[in-house]
Order: C-alpha cells, then structure tokens, then sequence
C-alpha cells in the first residue's frame, strides 16, 4: 500500500505555475479559434470534422492541466458547502464517458446514494476526473473495468479495509496494467509519469492535496497486472437530506 506526500509549494513555484497556466490558457483559447474555423471550412469532410474535433479533445484537456497548475500556484481558500457525491461523481462520469475508449466500462456503485460532503464542488469534481483518468490510462491498451464505489466507512468491510466511524470512502478501482513497487512510491510527486499511467504528471498530486484540504487521506493498493484501488476517506460525511436553512 503506498500513500502520498504533501507537497509544499514555494513562492518561486506558485508564480512560475501560476505565470505558465495563464500562458497555455492563451495559447488553448486560440487552438479553440481556430478549429471553429476549421470546421466551418471542413464542411461535409466526416473525416476532417473527426480530427479537428480530436484537436479540440486534446485541447480539452490541455485546459485541465492549466487548472491544476493553478491549483498548485493558488494560496486564497476556496468556501466549502454541502456537496452529493453521489451527483458529483455522475457529473464526472458524463464528462469523460465520451473519451473513454471502446472496451473500458465504468461501473458507479452507491452503497449510501445520499452521501453529502462540505467541499468546494469544483476541488471535488477535479479530484474524480483525474483519478477516472488515471485509471482509464492505465486501462487504455487492453481494456477493463473502473468500478467506483461510495459507501459509509463504519460499514467497509473488506481485505485490508479496518471500519472508519464517521467518515466516508470512497474507490476508484481499475482492472488495469498495476503498478510496480518504484513505480507506486513515485506517483505522487509532481510531474512524474510511467508507462500506462502517464498523462499530466500533475493530477495524483493534485488529488493528494485536494483530498487532505478536505481533512481526509488518500491511499492505494496496486501490483503489476493486478490493477490498482485508490481509497479516498472523508471524514464528517452526511447521509440524508440537507437540513434546511432557517
């Protein structure tokens, strides 16, 4: 099992993160631009319309790597108010269910369908969709199942799982290529990448932040050609209706 480091940020690195995400975004909203031309002028090519609108998928996601680089650079707190998760996974799921490729399923199991947590919602969908990513990488050559389950902590039980009394786990689990030893003790370090899980370089580092500005933890087992689980542990999680406001 590994789990990840806090990354402490200095100022040097918040302005040069902060200085190059401003810069891609220009660059992004220009590749934009130009493929909206492009396919204006592409007309009734099919073949054309395909991969301009390849173009703007990878621009997609050019833009969420800007974001997480302004993740990395941003000091102010981000207000946190009550967010289904159970919501917030299916909006993740919407997202990326159109670039997932063919023979990759991906299976949402709500134990507690009305799970509620106090997170800023943006940080919460980002932290999904790049461990959804990260698991569909490592699915990408073969195929597989990303099995994401939401469940009450007193109540998990399972190998290696010990009951957590108020608190909320969360698990993306994938069928994927597994990660070797070194592999697994690296991968929350910035920019680091390997083999089938290699995107951004910045989004488990992201996750491993983003769950610990929620007070949680995050942690995973994995081994090559065996997949990988990432556990994700809320705690102070809400089941039921939000009470209402007086």
């Amino acid at each position: 099992m590994g789990a990840g480091k806090k990354i402490k940020s200095s100022a040097g690195l918040e302005i040069l993160t902060g200085g190059i995400a401003h810069d891609l975004n220009t660059v992004i909203t220009t590749i934009y631009g130009y493929c909206e031309l492009a396919l204006e002028s592409a007309g009734d090519n099919t073949g054309s319309a395909k991969s301009i609108q390849a173009i703007i998928s990878a621009a997609d996601r050019a833009k969420l790597l800007t974001g997480q680089l302004l993740d990395l650079s941003r000091n102010a707190s981000i207000e946190k108010v009550p967010v289904p998760v159970a919501d917030a996974l299916k909006d993740t799921i919407n997202f990326i269910s159109p670039s997932v490729p063919e023979g990759i399923r991906i299976i949402l199991n709500l134990k507690t369908p009305d799970a509620w947590v106090m997170a800023p919602p943006a940080r919460l969908f980002r932290i999904f969709l790049n461990l959804a990513t990260n698991a569909i990488q490592a699915m990408r050559n073969k195929g597989g199942t990303l099995t994401i389950t939401v469940e009450n902590g007193d109540e998990a039980e399972g190998e290696g799982t010990a009951p957590t009394p108020g608190r909320l786990l969360i698990s993306f689990s994938d069928t994927g290529t597994g990660m070797d030893e070194q592999t697994a003790g690296e991968i929350f370090k910035p920019f680091f990448t390997a083999g089938s899980h290699s995107g951004t370089g910045l989004g488990l580092t992201v996750v491993a932040d983003s769950v610990r500005d929620l007070g949680g933890t995050v942690d995973f087992v994995t081994a090559p050609g065996s997949g990988t689980t990432f556990r994700i542990i809320i705690p102070d999680p809400f089941f039921g209706p939000l009470p209402e406001k007086d």
